[in-house]
């Protein structure tokens, strides 16, 4: 084997064609081959090595994703951008005159691109201060909530509940409310009418609170209580329960507190509240009212 090597290498160096044209031509493409293969197999392994790079260490789970999915970005722009000048490089192009170029290029260009660099300053900042995480809940300039996808230098993806993403520029995000924050606050409220018994409402919304919380404890950072009478409307006399939960079960105690008053409401008898209209029909001198009045009158014509 060694020989048939030996004289491999001893044919195509004594051989001036091959040493002048055929390896010229062939190691070019040959790097550029490597080259290739080499940025294709970062690629493919690196998202593998930073997740778990990540859960070597104690970071929270929503941050390290987060963290995870920005660092495999960079390296992904970082090996496309490397593997690019490389090639070049082989192909036997001079990078000097076109750095330069794009550096006058880049200067015209880079007043153009004030936004792109609002976008990546903005989207640093919401990673470093932790303003969300890939897994929150939040609201965005008032106008689009949903749950974080992903988080960029450039670009943050939100997806609503009805599942359409939304690609929103890191630049145009003025104002963030993030309801996966340590603790968030229940808060319902339900009217009855002004008729019922007042006392026994409250003892009634008091087994509320105290079911709910005994069914669901550990899903309570506070006991839900009754804030007491927080509105007297046209409708009638509003009552309204709060309590203290972790930010993953806030929208679960709160239908699970209205379910269990309907339910109770219904057990004690109590109505709740809605819109009422009460019409009062003025009465004649013989006592008898309008409408009875007009009545008789058809009835005499017939």
């Amino acid at each position: 084997m060694e020989e048939f090597v030996t004289s491999l290498q001893k044919y195509f160096m004594e051989n001036e064609i091959v040493v002048k044209y055929v390896l010229p031509a062939i190691a070019p493409a040959v790097k550029i081959a490597l080259i290739i293969v080499g940025s294709f197999l970062i690629l493919r392994y690196s998202g593998a090595f930073v997740d778990r790079l990540f859960k070597l260490r104690s970071i929270d789970e929503k941050k390290s994703e987060t963290l995870a999915k920005l660092l495999r970005s960079v390296i992904y722009y970082a090996v496309y951008f490397v593997a690019a000048l490389t090639i070049l490089i082989n192909l036997g192009i001079d990078l000097m005159p076109l750095l330069a170029g794009a550096g006058i290029v880049g200067l015209a260009v880079g007043f153009g691109a004030q936004n792109l660099v609002r976008d990546i300053i903005t989207g640093f900042f919401l990673i470093f201060e932790g303003q969300l995480h890939v897994g929150d809940f939040v609201e965005v300039n008032g106008t689009i909530s949903g749950t974080v996808e992903e988080i960029g230098l450039r670009i943050t993806k939100i997806r609503e509940w009805n599942q359409r993403l939304h690609y929103i520029s890191n630049g145009e995000i003025s104002r963030i409310t993030n309801y996966n924050r340590e603790q968030m606050r229940p808060i319902v409220t339900v009217a009855v009418p002004f008729e019922a018994d007042q006392e026994k409402v409250e003892r009634v919304l008091e087994q509320t609170c105290r079911s709910v919380y005994d069914a669901h404890t550990p899903f309570f950072l506070e006991e839900p209580s009754i804030y007491g009478v927080t509105e007297l409307a046209t409708d009638g006399v509003h009552y309204t329960i709060i309590a203290l939960t972790v930010p993953e079960q806030f929208w679960f105690i709160e239908r699970e507190l209205r379910k269990t008053i309907i339910d109770k409401f219904q057990t004690a008898g109590i109505e709740i509240s809605y819109p009422r209209r009460v019409v009062y029909t003025p009465r004649t001198e013989n006592g008898t009212t309008d409408e009875d009045a007009h009545y008789s009158a058809f009835t005499e014509r017939q």
